[in-house]
């Protein structure tokens, strides 16, 4: 299989520190992408205390000032899913997501306006708003079918899908049922993986995390039957302190 590049593990110079951040491309194409900076997702997990206002205000000040578009992403309709895993009701499950996934959209919109706010290409979109976007949803069937035959991605899924239940509290058994709805959280972040260029509109772009994510890793190095655009980055994002 095709990899998109050789991953950054196989050059440590790839690793920069631009400003107050450090920036890890994953692969030569991601780095050329960076070099690019014309559009960047920035995606922000409900419930993880990393995402709290002055972090984030950080995070976009600098993103506006490195890139030309800046897309910001509430998981608001994949975060039910999570809460069915741990056991909680249709209804109740909606509720508590519905709520986490606003004290957080609240969050980012407070932190960008200590920026003076979004400029006119920059967006804060809920996962929901894009389920109609024609592009998110060819690749969401993709990579639904991905999921079912690719053992490596469905057993990377798995063991992330594990570690989320397990750091919201869940200590039961990890049946199967219970961890195929919790990567459903997962599989609705993919298309992202994959084709972000594309869902907006954009000439590249470049996703990103915090922290060093096994699923980036296995598709980004060729590891998996899914194969990002040609136009689609990935890389590592952290404070430089």
């Amino acid at each position: 299989m095709a990899g998109h590049g050789r991953t950054a593990q196989d050059n440590e110079t790839r690793t920069l520190q631009q400003g107050a951040f450090v920036v890890e491309p994953l692969t030569d194409v991601s780095r050329v992408i960076w070099e690019q900076r014309k559009h960047v997702v920035c995606g922000v997990s409900p419930g993880n205390s990393y995402f709290q206002v002055p972090r984030l205000a950080s995070l976009l000040g600098w993103l506006r000032a490195e890139f030309e578009r800046v897309d910001v992403i509430i998981p608001d309709s994949a975060l039910h899913h999570t809460y069915l895993a741990l056991g909680y009701e249709p209804q109740r499950a909606v509720r508590k997501a519905r709520g986490e996934t606003n004290v957080l959209y609240n969050r980012v919109v407070r932190a960008w306006k200590t920026h003076g706010g979004p400029r006119e290409l920059d967006g804060l979109q809920r996962m929901s708003d894009l389920v109609s976007n024609e592009v998110y949803r060819e690749r969401f069937v993709e990579c639904e079918q991905a999921l079912k035959e690719d053992r490596a991605l469905w057993e990377t899924c798995q063991e992330m899908s594990e570690e989320v239940l397990a750091t919201r509290g869940y200590d039961g058994p990890p049946d199967t049922a219970r961890i195929e709805r919790a990567m459903q959280y997962l599989l609705a972040e993919l298309p992202f993986f994959l084709a972000s260029a594309d869902i907006f509109g954009a000439p590249s772009s470049l996703n990103f995390y915090h922290q060093r994510l096994a699923l980036a890793e296995l598709i980004f190095s060729g590891g998996s039957v899914l194969e990002p655009s040609p136009r689609q980055g990935y890389a590592t994002i952290y404070p430089a302190a």
